[in-house]
């Protein structure tokens, strides 16, 4: 179960990936894990203490010591011990080996998630910003830590949309995008042309334009400083371009259209140097492109790939059920990661099952249930029923039942955010509000949740009515 920090302000509604929090309330952890961590940590300061008795203050034998103890202090959410802890091990390093070696990155990096841990974005950011110039101006050569460690900031830089004051989203979306930008630049060097690893990094690049477009869309300050060019760069000796504002319109278009450009450098990965015109994976790619065409309201175009997606798996030989079980229930988009077969998106789908956490409206994690057997009623559905108050991370805030229409029920009408796009949640009814310090504006949350997509559920390719619940969430320690 992952975790996310306190809800301490309202933040604009924004639909991201679930990025992995180690912050979790010290009351709500688990009295064995306490316990295994205490006894660790007074293990490692033994050895510590040890090594300092026999006169050994910056060796490098005490690295491996000192992180031990810093993951010990992580674990107790000691943060200002655990920085030190990791500040010291990081002065060792660079004593030994010189100011700016790989060896002290994976120091930076943690040091990056105990302030977030911590909740001090300030110093994150800068220690980000510190580490991605690191890596771009000291880092040797490209390799594939390089390319792990920038996407494993644009991945924090995701989290500071959610959990970050919201004068600094702006410089987050930005600062995730240039990250796996960065990231894929450097799998293109070290990787071959057509190596399928690549497709991974590629639709995160793509998810991330949609996750801008998608704030774009919702206005702002946010989506103005992400429809704002130039003014950060210098055209001449103390003279800077002048910034100009893209309209909402320009600006849409565009991540569209990079969002396609996207899709066709996967498809152009997995088709290879023969440009072979079916395959498993090409038409996983069709899929994905449907999705995109969905999320930017091309109602017609995501149809016809939705059919082309289906009937391209059972021509490569996918077994008809399996495909009927990849589309039998709705997808809240953007997926998360990108599945270059059924196999892999079916096992995937059984690891994180239907309730896990899927994205985030006004910074509360949002649950999605899907229901086939039975009538939505608000009888048969609560937050103790569906199991989610047995959890020490989340609270249920509200449950709603909500339709969607089959695709010849929509009416067709302009507007990217149409209220009766295809995918988009109808009839919203309230069945469960808790007693929870948070928003609880009901019209506020049923507006918040018209913003949500999804892939509709499919039969021979055609899009079919379904119906299900959403729960919001929120933190146990708010």
């Amino acid at each position: 179960m992952m975790a996310v920090g306190k809800l301490t302000r309202k933040l604009p509604i924004v639909l991201v990936p679930l990025m992995v929090c180690a912050w979790a309330p010290l009351a709500a952890q688990d009295d064995a894990v306490i316990e295994e961590a205490l006894r660790e940590l007074e293990l490692y300061e033994s050895d510590l203490f040890r090594l300092e008795a026999d006169g050994v203050y910056h060796a490098p034998q005490l690295v491996e010591p000192l992180s031990r103890i810093a993951d010990s202090y992580m674990e107790l959410n000691r943060f200002a011990e655990a920085h030190a802890t990791l500040d010291r091990a990081q002065q060792i390093v660079r004593i030994e080996e010189g100011l700016y070696t790989k060896s002290q990155l994976p120091f930076l990096h943690r040091k990056i998630e105990n302030l977030v841990n911590a909740g001090d974005w300030r110093e994150a950011r800068k220690l980000q910003d510190h580490t991605i110039w690191f890596y771009l101006n000291k880092y040797s050569w490209p390799d594939q830590d390089m390319m792990r460690g920038l996407m494993d900031l644009s991945y924090v830089h995701m989290q500071g949309i959610t959990e970050d004051l919201v004068e600094n989203q702006g410089y987050h979306y930005l600062r995730a995008a240039f990250s796996s930008r960065v990231a894929l630049v450097v799998a293109e060097r070290i990787w071959p042309q057509h190596e399928q690893r690549k497709a991974g990094l590629i639709y995160e690049q793509m998810r991330i334009t949609y996750l801008q477009a998608s704030a774009i869309n919702k206005g702002g300050t946010v989506g103005q400083s992400l429809r704002t060019t130039g003014g950060n760069y210098p055209i001449a000796p103390n003279a800077y371009a002048a910034e100009r504002i893209m309209s909402p319109e320009r600006a849409l278009n565009m991540h569209r259209s990079n969002g396609v450009n996207f899709l066709e450098r996967m498809r152009r990965i997995y088709a290879g140097e023969e440009e072979r015109e079916v395959s498993e994976a090409l038409a996983m790619v069709k899929l994905y492109q449907a999705d995109w065409y969905l999320l930017f309201d091309r109602r017609l175009r995501a149809l016809q790939d939705y059919r082309e997606a289906w009937d391209m798996l059972l021509q490569v030989g996918v077994p008809e059920d399996d495909v009927r079980r990849l589309f039998a229930k709705p997808v809240l988009l953007p997926e998360p990661t990108f599945y270059d077969s059924v196999e892999k998106a079916l096992a995937a789908r059984a690891r994180a099952p239907e309730d896990a956490p899927a994205a985030f409206e006004e910074g509360v994690p949002v649950k999605i249930f899907f229901d086939d057997e039975r009538p939505l009623a608000a009888e048969s559905f609560s937050a103790e029923k569906l199991g989610l108050m047995e959890s020490n991370d989340w609270q249920v805030v509200a449950l709603f039942s909500f339709d969607l229409p089959a695709a010849e029920d929509i009416e067709t009408r302009q507007g990217w955010r149409r209220q009766n796009a295809l995918g988009v949640a109808q009839n919203l009814q309230l069945l469960e509000l808790e007693d929870f310090p948070v928003n609880r504006d009901v019209e506020q949350l049923i507006q918040n949740l018209g913003r949500l997509r999804f892939r509709p559920a499919l039969n021979e390719g055609e899009a079919q009515a379904a119906d299900g619940v959403i729960s919001y969430l929120a933190s146990a320690d708010p």
